[in-house]
Parts: structure tokens; C-alpha cells; sequence
């Protein structure tokens, strides 16, 4: 079962997040709407506290409102964020609107500024420091050519959008 969530808008640190909260005793899966639906996430196995950081399910805070997960909500300015996506070659996102979704919510940026708070929240334990002052010199961002999905989680994930409008 998902134990703990991240939810932004795609560029807003939500790689790094999950390579931050996979730790010896967590797995913190990216994007996992990729693989799954919304509703496969709590039947994924692991022998580890399960996560996610995800910039899809806060289309959805009808269904994360009910889901009994840990939550934290990055939020940055969709301008930013559209700009970013601009510059790295993806045209016509739409941004989202997270303040529905029931969590901790705090500016991005807060995952380099002011981590601890967001880190003993989700994974009910002690910060580590030195882990995050590691990841902190580091620019983790996913390699779309090597992202594996599902092109019928896609569609899913499409439809569903399509409900949503």
C-alpha cells in the first residue's frame, strides 16, 4: 500500500524527491501513472514502506483526498513551470490546481530549504543530513528515452483526464 505521497507539477522536483525518499527501508516510485492506474498503487508489491512522487495524481484530489496516505504538495509558479517544460521541449501543458488536495503544503523549493519537516513527515523517521546534503549537489531529472510505460496506462490515464473536463 502507498504510505507516503509527493505531488507537484511536472519541474518541480519530484525526480529528486523520490530518489531522495528511497532509502534502505522506503521505495519512493516516479510518475508510477506511467505503469499503473491510480487504482493498482496500493496492490504494488514491495518489501519496503511504498511511496510516490508524482506529477499526475493531483488530477485527481477527489481520490487522494479519500486515500489514507502521508501528503506533501510542491507547489511552484505554473509560469515557471510551463517555461520550463517550454525549454525542455514540451508544448501545451496544462498547469493544475493542487490546493484541493488535503496535505502538507509547501513552496518546492522547501525540499532543499527546509527538508527535514517534509522528511520525518513521510517517512516517520529520523532526517538524514548527510543523504541529503549528497543529493542536494545533484541535478536528478528522468531520462524520457529510457522511461518505461504502459501505453494502455496511458490511455487510462487520458480517459480519465477526459472524465475530469
Amino acid at each position: 500500500m502507498i504510505e507516503f505521497m509527493v505531488l507537484g507539477m511536472p519541474r518541480s522536483g519530484t525526480t529528486w524527491a523520490a530518489n531522495w525518499l528511497t532509502t534502505d527501508t522506503t521505495l519512493c516510485l516516479h510518475d508510477p501513472l506511467a505503469r499503473y492506474s491510480k487504482e493498482q498503487l496500493d496492490s504494488i508489491e514491495s518489501g519496503k514502506t511504498l511511496g510516490t512522487s508524482c506529477t499526475g495524481l493531483g488530477n485527481f484530489p477527489e481520490w487522494l483526498n479519500t486515500h489514507p496516505a502521508r501528503k506533501v504538495i510542491l507547489h511552484r509558479d505554473a509560469a515557471e513551470v510551463v517555461g520550463s517544460l517550454n525549454d525542455n521541449g514540451f508544448r501545451g501543458y496544462r498547469p493544475i490546481d493542487l490546493d484541493a488536495i488535503r496535505g502538507m503544503h509547501c513552496d518546492w523549493r522547501a525540499l532543499w530549504d527546509r527538508p527535514r519537516q517534509i522528511y520525518e513527515f513521510l517517512l516517520e523517521q529520523p532526517f538524514d543530513a548527510e543523504r541529503h546534503q549528497l543529493l542536494g549537489e545533484m541535478n536528478v531529472q528522468p531520462d524520457y528515452g529510457r522511461v518505461l510505460f504502459d501505453p494502455s496506462r496511458a490511455k487510462h490515464y487520458v480517459d480519465a483526464m477526459r472524465a475530469r473536463l
